[in-house]
């Protein structure tokens, strides 16, 4: 199975966060999906925490710009980690990330999604 539809999914989260509507956002993530975001310190569990945590991120517009990826697909699961920037406000934050992606017959989901800040060298 290619590798690519992990970097397919991750570039669609880009662009439907770039798009700014937090509802979309959430479509993306499986119902009991949990996210760890890079702007909360809160787990987020469940649709309706992951919305609460875009409904806020995105009162402002955001760019998401993938800087490295290293995606790995098997039958029904995907992973793909690395680093991008978070772009908003005149200001690039640069994060570091890992997407687990769980196949549901032919759909793709966000089963998990840890974001955190790079740390400073």
């Amino acid at each position: 199975m290619s590798d690519s539809i992990a970097s397919e999914l991750l570039q669609k989260w880009a662009n439907t966060v770039k798009n700014g509507e937090p509802k979309q956002v959430v479509n993306l993530y499986h119902e009991d999906g949990i996210l760890l975001g890079t702007f909360s310190p809160k787990e987020r569990v469940g649709h309706e925490l992951i919305l609460e945590y875009f409904e806020n991120l995105l009162q402002s517009p955001v760019e998401v710009q993938i800087v490295s990826e290293h995606p790995h697909v098997f039958e029904l699961a995907a992973v793909n980690s690395g680093l991008y920037n978070f772009i908003t406000g005149g200001k690039t934050i640069e994060a570091r990330f890992s997407f687990v992606y769980s196949k549901n017959d032919t759909e793709w989901k966000i089963i998990s999604h840890h974001s955190s800040v790079l740390p400073e060298t």
